[in-house]
């Protein structure tokens, strides 16, 4: 198991937990986790990537173990902060449901300090959307709330997940998580996150992925279209998996990513050639290649301040399905 070390970040209203793990003088990768999660949704994830990459992934504030209040513009200046921490400014962002829109606001803010992104099961914060969809959206997830009461976050780990295990997982993650602060902070992703900007293109590498069998909003009947107005973007599906597709089929999702990162890090090492629609073959899609950063030597990770923790690993076979 790889070995996890955990910082410290201090907000002025907030301490943010974060861990890191892999060598500290490889290309690094900040994995952000979704609404009412917490950094080991990414274990096996973390597991595969920290041979090869520096891993970094954070508690958001309000969950696991960072404190604070919830906000979403809160919680994209704490990942601002963060990466102020790395040694590099130069980083691959990977981020999944709420934390792919945390990942696509930090990009428009900062994006020469992002090298690729991957926004995985999340909407597009800057579509064009009905003026009362957000409105609409909050009120149901209210009433949900209120109806379902005690059964509410049993609806919402069916929602999530469709493997036992990892609706297990988000049960236990929330078990001391009310029905009120939930749609917080559902509430403050909808109304605060997405903002119509239609001629906003994402200016680096990216990969849009869900799962099969996501059925939250609107993100898989979307993102085929997201993808098709960005240039620099690929859109694949997670055969067998649901809104949390990472946990779903980790196997896919992480043969998916890893592949990516080699494509827009290490482009010259790649020579597969996968299948095109209607049969034959055609070259792979080539991302073209990021630059370093200027300058010397990378900066050392913070020191860790605490002892180093193990991830655990949730493993379910299947298959991937790329487009």
């Amino acid at each position: 198991m790889v070995p996890l070390y955990e910082h410290v970040l201090l907000r002025p209203d907030a301490t943010i937990h974060y861990w890191t793990a892999g060598p500290t003088d490889a290309p690094i990768v900040v994995l952000l986790h979704g609404a009412t999660l917490d950094h080991q949704a990414w274990a096996p994830q973390i597991e595969a990537l920290a041979a090869r990459f520096s891993v970094v992934v954070p508690d958001l504030r309000a969950h696991g173990a960072s404190t604070g209040h919830f906000g979403f513009h809160a919680a994209v200046e704490d990942t601002l902060a963060l990466l102020d921490e790395l040694p590099s400014r130069r980083i691959v962002l990977v981020g999944l449901s709420l934390g792919g829109n945390i990942a696509q606001e930090v990009l428009r803010r900062r994006p020469d300090d992002v090298r690729a992104l991957v926004a995985a099961d999340t909407t597009c914060n800057t579509a064009a959307r009905h003026p009362l969809a957000a409105s609409l959206s909050v009120a149901t997830l209210q009433a949900q709330a209120v109806l379902a009461g005690d059964g509410f976050a049993e609806q919402a780990a069916r929602a999530t997940a469709v493997k036992p295990a990892v609706r297990d997982y988000v049960l236990q993650v929330n078990a001391d998580r009310s029905n009120r602060e939930t749609v917080h902070i559902l509430t403050s992703l909808l109304t605060t996150a997405l903002h119509a900007d239609p001629d906003y293109r994402l200016p680096v590498p990216t990969l849009l992925v869900h799962g099969q069998f996501d059925h939250i909003g609107d993100i898989a009947s979307a993102m085929p279209s997201w993808a098709e107005r960005e240039p620099l973007a690929r859109h694949a599906v997670i055969a067998n998996a649901g809104h949390a597709s990472n946990l779903d089929n980790p196997e896919a999702f992480t043969a998916l990513l890893t592949t990516f990162l080699d494509e827009v890090l290490h482009p010259a090492d790649q020579r597969r050639v996968r299948p095109a629609r209607g049969g034959g073959a055609r070259p792979a899609l080539r991302f073209p290649p990021v630059a370093p950063p200027a300058g010397g030597d990378p900066r050392p990770l913070p020191r860790p301040r605490r002892r180093p923790r193990q991830p655990g690993a949730t493993t379910v076979p299947g298959s991937l399905s790329e487009k």
